[in-house]
């Protein structure tokens, strides 16, 4: 098999202490069909742009990088719509951000068997340890979609998916995400592929998600980015025919009530009638 077929995509910023192991964690993988590296580099300011160069001096059939000048993120461009994803090839695409990393060299074996040879599937996702405070711990991150549990949270780590590119290519034309205002960049997508077709769950853990303090998911108001997911879950239980959706809009202000109550007391009152007023 000559064509590329799963593009990595990897987005980066001062990933300097992370990013070999990111990088490996990609180059151990033990396939019989050829893939792609594609490392965007959002004009870091440390090291990790000469980390990637040299990776790249390595393996120039593989590693496909992009280095920015300016840093796109803080500008209000999304690195992944822009730059990234019109430059994969492949026929699949697996993500991984710079500070996590993969330690099942046959990662993208078994997604690609699974989904060459179940076509009804349009993506493919297992667990992760979690890496915090320093260390690697015995806590996993990644659980099986019930129903339309993903519309109640999202379980599925971004490090270990991998999906079919051709309903990303349907997903950025017919919803646009570009014109949204989602800063939770993964979440509706995984929601579009639920809603038009299936997801599989793979029980084992083939990577590693570290924990930093400066993740988009740690930055501001844990309460915040609740109601922003509750935005988009609504989203798509407003577009598409979904089982329950009354049920599962409620029972999403309600975490958002509570979660106000044990975090910013003070917007508690706002939860309250937000909650009631639906």
């Amino acid at each position: 098999m000559s064509e590329t077929l799963v593009s990595i995509c990897c987005l980066t910023y001062n990933h300097e202490q992370y990013i070999r192991e990111c990088i490996e964690g990609f180059l151990i993988q033990k396939t019989d069909f050829l893939f792609e590296i594609i490392i965007h580099d959002d004009a870091s300011t440390d090291n990790t742009s000469s980390i990637i160069r040299e990776y790249e001096a390595r393996y120039p059939e593989i590693i496909k990088p992009i280095y920015q000048s300016e840093n796109q993120w803080s500008k209000g461009i999304s690195p992944s719509l822009n730059f990234v994803w019109p430059r994969a090839r492949g026929k699949y695409i697996a993500l991984c951000e710079g500070d996590d990393y993969w330690i099942d060299k046959y990662k993208l074996s078994k997604q690609v068997d699974f989904i060459e040879k179940n076509p009804e599937f349009g993506m493919t996702y297992s667990m992760a340890y979690i890496f915090e405070n320093g260390k690697l711990t015995s806590k996993k991150t990644g659980a099986n979609i019930i129903g339309s549990n993903l519309f109640l949270r999202n379980t599925i780590p971004t490090l270990t998916v991998m999906f079919r590119k051709e309903l990303l290519i349907d997903y950025l034309k017919f919803i646009n995400p570009a014109d949204k205002d989602w800063t939770i960049g993964d979440y509706p997508l995984w929601l579009w592929i639920k809603c038009n077709s299936k997801i599989h769950f793979q029980p084992e853990i083939t990577s590693v998600y570290r924990i930093l303090r400066n993740s988009l998911s740690n930055k501001g108001s844990r309460l915040d980015f609740s109601l922003k997911s509750y935005e988009i879950s609504k989203f798509f239980l407003e577009k598409f025919d979904v089982n329950n959706k009354r049920k599962i809009l409620k029972n999403r202000r309600l975490f958002l009530l509570l979660l106000s109550f044990k975090h910013e007391p003070k917007r508690t009152l706002n939860f309250l009638r937000f909650y009631f007023s639906r």
